[in-house]
């Protein structure tokens, strides 16, 4: 498949203007917050754009591309927003070129205050069914979003589509993983290596044989800034067609909380050879000030669009992938 340029737009401009009616309809409000940050993410494994800013006397702030809209819209919600959303660029780093990756792509992230973890999974599904029907009324094949969403555990998944029964930072995951048949691991790499890569390689292929899915309730280890209740981390992703689509959170609250999470992340940076990323001590600040109950989600704007048609990668929704700074390092 080789979009035109135009037709591209066009399929573009009808995704977003139904993301912006589902969310309008549903009075949450679209907001907007900077590309140029002094903390581009809290994330253990991604790498980030690195800039920096000049005054006249020669001051320099060092500063980069976010790799998502996180930190600022929570400021929003600690502020007093209670329900908002945001489409817009966000920018990842180092070996992020491939079928479904791009250096710089659209992420849509929306914060929703006050609703249930299963409230949360109806509505994505539901800002699903919205999309693909103005998919469908181009005249376009698009994916059917059924009532019924299949939805495993992550420890339930582990154990159907692998074999592994999962106990939370096993040292011997990378023993078990290779038991099942995992090709990549060696057998002696740690915890989340071998987490990540019987997800790679068992569990998104399995799901594959799914038209839409879910995969909720992670180890603690994998947390991030969400929620820990019951034993396990309160996140979900969505999955089309065995891709992952979107990552949704309860959030985590107090600033206290996310300070811990923020350090932990940081020592494992450290401990993967990675580089340190400042503190935000705008965002610790406003969870200071207070932070709500609230479940949060970011999903790939190109990626939604290119499962709903059907495609094998990202390369014929977005504009420019082509061209000549990247060209020569797709695969």
């Amino acid at each position: 498949m080789n979009r035109s340029l135009p037709e591209q737009f066009k399929l573009r401009a009808v995704l977003r203007r139904t993301i912006r009616d589902f969310f309008d309809s549903n009075e949450f409000t679209e907001v907007e917050t900077p590309c140029l940050v002094r903390t581009p993410g809290t994330e253990v494994y991604l790498n980030y754009f690195e800039s920096g800013w000049e005054s006249l006397r020669g001051e320099h702030e060092l500063l980069y591309l976010r790799s998502s809209p996180e930190l600022h819209m929570k400021q929003a919600i600690a502020a007093g927003c209670r329900k908002i959303y945001q489409l817009g660029p966000c920018f990842r780093n180092k070996g992020e070129l491939g079928a479904w990756h791009h250096p710089e792509f659209a992420m849509l992230e929306w914060y929703h205050c006050g609703v249930t973890y299963e409230d949360f999974m109806a509505e994505t599904a539901d800002l699903l069914r919205a999309v693909t029907k103005s998919i469908s009324l181009l005249g376009h094949r698009s994916l059917a979003i059924p009532n019924s969403i299949p939805m495993f555990t992550i420890a339930d998944a582990f154990k159907k589509f692998s074999g592994i029964v999962l106990v939370d930072l096993d040292p011997d995951l990378a023993g078990q993983a290779k038991k099942a048949g995992v090709v990549s691991i060696r057998g002696d790499e740690d915890f989340d290596t071998a987490f990540f890569k019987i997800l790679l390689e068992k569990i998104e292929p399995a799901l594959a044989q799914f038209p839409v899915s879910i995969l909720c309730d992670y180890p603690p280890s994998q947390a991030a800034l969400a929620t820990i209740s019951g034993g396990v981390a309160k996140r979900f992703e969505f999955f089309l067609n065995g891709i992952e689509l979107s990552n949704a959170f309860l959030e985590l609250s107090g600033r206290a909380n996310n300070e811990a999470r923020i350090r932990e992340s940081s020592e494992k940076r450290k401990s993967a050879g990675l580089p340190p990323v400042p503190d935000d001590s705008d965002f610790l600040d406003a969870m200071d000030a207070g932070f709500p109950s609230c479940a949060g989600n970011a999903l790939g704007f190109e990626r939604l669009l290119a499962l709903l048609l059907g495609d094998a990668g990202i390369s014929d929704v977005l504009p420019f992938r082509h061209s000549s700074i990247w060209r020569k390092h797709l695969p």
